[in-house]
């Protein structure tokens, strides 16, 4: 379905079920892959195959952001796309929140986005241009007020997302976000099993599948979405629209 046969594509938070996920469809396409995070990242470009390397990369560290880019360039070239997929989620409301833990959930899902944007930038510019992809969430366009630093960080996402968008687009840079709803995985189930969050009574009446994230994800960073830039993506099963009844 995609085609990236010769791009370079460089996703951070590999070593997450979305991010593996991630890694094997892009390399699987044909994409060099550069399997970025704090931990299990050379077990994750293993598991890719093809020419895959991992790097260790802290998001919100600039110093791991240059030498990724310093390792990505030395084995492949240029980089030509970005898939800003790490996150860090932290349970509690406006008044619950620990202060410290609030900073740490913005240092990472929205600081950790713009030095991923601002590091990717001049290599993609060597390259004629390129594709970032922002990995937003259902909780930057709605109300979730158990998670307010995470809603309160894909909230800002989105508003760095279309920033960077204009400002980037006359080096042909293109930047987009996709919103996925409840991803089946351990995370979406609390202790005892019991869904998170209920979808029987949605649109679609299931949670995403990873690969089907996915394929959104590929697409917002393919050639066929080259006529797209500060677009958002929602993927959520019509969660957005609410109960049927």
């Amino acid at each position: 379905m995609f085609d990236f046969t010769g791009k370079t594509v460089l996703i951070t938070g590999a070593s997450g079920a979305l991010g593996t996920t991630l890694a094997v469809r892009f390399a699987t396409a044909g994409a060099n892959v550069v399997a970025a995070a704090r931990s299990r990242y050379d077990e994750v470009a293993e598991k890719a195959g093809g020419d895959s390397v991992g790097v260790r990369l802290d998001v919100t560290s600039e110093t791991d952001w240059a030498d990724a880019i310093t390792r990505t360039e030395e084995a492949f070239g240029p980089l030509d796309v970005l898939v800003n997929n790490a996150a860090y989620l932290r349970i509690g409301t406006v008044e619950s929140i620990e202060l410290e833990e609030f900073r740490q959930v913005l240092d990472t899902n929205l600081t950790g986005a713009l030095l991923g944007i601002r590091a990717a930038a001049p290599s993609m510019r060597k390259a004629g241009g390129g594709a970032i992809v922002n990995v937003n969430s259902i909780a930057g366009l709605t109300a979730a007020p158990g998670l307010v630093a995470y809603s309160s960080s894909k909230w800002a996402l989105r508003g760095l997302m279309r920033a960077a968008a204009k400002g980037l687009a006359r080096d042909n840079i293109r930047v987009n976000s996709v919103h996925p709803g409840i991803i089946e995985t351990p995370l979406a189930y609390d202790p005892e099993g019991n869904p998170i969050v209920p979808v029987d009574n949605l649109a679609i009446p299931r949670n995403a599948a990873l690969e089907e994230i996915a394929d959104f994800i590929l697409f917002a960073a393919s050639d066929q979405a080259r006529f797209a830039t500060g677009a958002e993506i929602v993927a959520d099963g019509g969660y957005g629209l609410g109960p049927l009844d």
